[in-house]
């Protein structure tokens, strides 16, 4: 079974490495992607993924902790993966729409990371 990722990331090189990383896995598709957490839940609502890899610094309003709940809004059952470049393990933890934490210097676990949580949550 393959499981549908949308992508929320402003920084146009770490949305590609994450794009080429996805990409070589036959389990994970990358259905849309956006730079802004509005984007990101427009995608959510449009598309129904199964899992968000969602940055917290982003272009606009909100950042990613403050569009998770609204992520989960638009879609109930998504997976939300906070990928970020802070040091945001106790944020993270705090707010219930994030269901992971993955730090950028960690991105080699990131696919790891991703079947992980898709797995706890029966998706994958």
């Amino acid at each position: 079974m393959t499981s549908r990722v949308v992508l929320v990331e402003d920084d146009p090189t770490v949305r590609s490495v994450i794009e080429i990383l996805l990409s070589t896995e036959p389990d994970l598709e990358l259905v849309g992607s956006a730079a802004t957490a509005q984007g990101g839940i427009d995608l959510v609502q449009d598309l129904k993924p199964d899992l968000v890899l969602l940055d917290n610094q982003l272009e606009g309003a909100m950042t990613g902790l403050q569009a998770a709940p609204s992520l989960k809004a638009a879609a109930p059952s998504v997976v939300v993966l906070l990928c970020t470049a802070l040091d945001l393990a106790d944020a993270s933890m705090r707010e219930p729409a994030i269901d992971g934490y993955l730090r950028k210097d960690n991105l080699v676990d990131l696919v790891d990371s991703c079947r992980d949580l898709l797995r706890q949550r029966g998706s994958a």
